[in-house]
This record gives C-alpha cells, sequence and structure tokens, in this order.
C-alpha cells in the first residue's frame, strides 16, 4: 500500500525543496501539502515569540493533517519546534520536525559545525538544540551560528535573486568549520552554490528528512 505523507508548512518556499527530496529519495510515496502562511506572519509580528494561540492555531492544523489519517507528518518550518513537540505527544503516527534529521547528521560530524540561518528566530533555537543534543550525546561539537541578516525579509518580499545571493556570499564567513549546515528548507536549493563557494560538505534538511520519515515509516 502507497505510504501517505502530510507535509505541514508555515512558507510556501518550503514546498519546492520537499518536493525535490521525495522526488530524489522516496518517490513512491503520496505526499499532500497542508500550508498556513499566517503562522509564520503572526509570528514575526509577536516579536518571534511563539505565543499560546499561535501554538493552539499549530495544533489545529496538525491535527486536520492527522484527521486523514497519513503515515507521517512532516513539519517544514523550523521557527515552530516547541509547537511540533506538543503534536507529536498528542498523535500516534511519527512526526517530526524539520530539522531533527539534519541535526542528527550535524552531530556525526562532530568538531566544528556552521549553521546558516535567515530566519531569526530559528538560528537561537537551532543552535540551542544542537548544542543540547552534543551535551546529551557527549559529542565534542561547536556550533558556529551565522545569520543571514535581511534575506528572511528579501524572501517574504518576493526578492528571490537578493536573498539568494546574499546567502551564497555570507557562506564563506563559515569556511573554517568542517561543514555547514542549512537551517531551513528554503535554502535548500542553494546547496550545491553554497558548498562551492565555502568549501565544504553542506547538509541540508528536506533530504535528511524525508530519508529519515522514509525510515520510521517503512524501515528501510
Amino acid at each position: 500500500m502507497t505510504k501517505q505523507i502530510a507535509l505541514v508548512h508555515a512558507t510556501r518556499e518550503a514546498i519546492l525543496p520537499v518536493e525535490t527530496a521525495f522526488r530524489d529519495l522516496w518517490p513512491e510515496a503520496a505526499h499532500w501539502t497542508l500550508l498556513d502562511e499566517s503562522l509564520t506572519l503572526d509570528l514575526a509580528a509577536a516579536g518571534g515569540t511563539l505565543t499560546r494561540p499561535l501554538i493552539d492555531r499549530f495544533l489545529d492544523l496538525a491535527a486536520y493533517a492527522a484527521a486523514r489519517r497519513p503515515d507521517g507528518i512532516l513539519f517544514t518550518c523550523s521557527a515552530f519546534g516547541r509547537a511540533i513537540d506538543e503534536v507529536a505527544a498528542r498523535h500516534d503516527v511519527p512526526v517530526m520536525k524539520p530539522n531533527e534529521a539534519v541535526l542528527d547528521a550535524a552531530l556525526a560530524q562532530g568538531g566544528r559545525v556552521g549553521l546558516l540561518a535567515t530566519h531569526p528566530q530559528t538560528l537561537p533555537d537551532m543552535t540551542a538544540e544542537m548544542e543540547a543534543l552534543a551535551r546529551h550525546r557527549s559529542v565534542d561539537l561547536t556550533v558556529v551560528p551565522l545569520l543571514v541578516e535581511g534575506a528572511w525579509a528579501d524572501l517574504g518580499a518576493g526578492r528571490r535573486d537578493a536573498h539568494d545571493r546574499a546567502v551564497v556570499e555570507a557562506a564563506p564567513r563559515l569556511n573554517d568549520c568542517g561543514c555547514i549546515v542549512l537551517a531551513q528548507f528554503s535554502m535548500a536549493p542553494l546547496a550545491a552554490e553554497i558548498g562551492v563557494r565555502a568549501g565544504l560538505p553542506v547538509l541540508t534538511s528536506p533530504h535528511a528528512a524525508v530519508a529519515e520519515m522514509k525510515r520510521r515509516v517503512t524501515g528501510a
């Protein structure tokens, strides 16, 4: 039977990268999309604070997805980690954060790991999560976070070229690291160019997430 995966987005910029990852890694799976961009807009209006009303709206969206009885739910919005934890506690199907699989890959690398982000809330949240995981697993890891100032605003305003240029130009600032993690799904299409500019391996969230979801759902 074909496996069904629900994809929940808070920005349309994450849709193409994860669909590409499914095509590359798990083409036989069926996947469908729920998108609520107002979550991202309202998170910004709240100063990046994930308020209780925002979490409750997120839970409602997840409940809608779960009602269709998918085999897994994959979230692609990296700024909503605490809300996704609550979703996972409420539903029996595999529920994945967008970045949990790529964090595992980063910990496997160890050493100095560059973390490149455009969303101002994603960077501190993901840095803290990576450092906590490293401590829990006794991994020698140093996170080197880098926020590409203004790139998220460019993306939201439809200036994709400006966003991409800023991200690629910022990447060489992390060339003293062993690898670079791209914190958001929306950055994944730039992985090859970033790797060339920085001269480092680049880890992306969509491919890591799809590979891990496939493993959890099928055991393969």
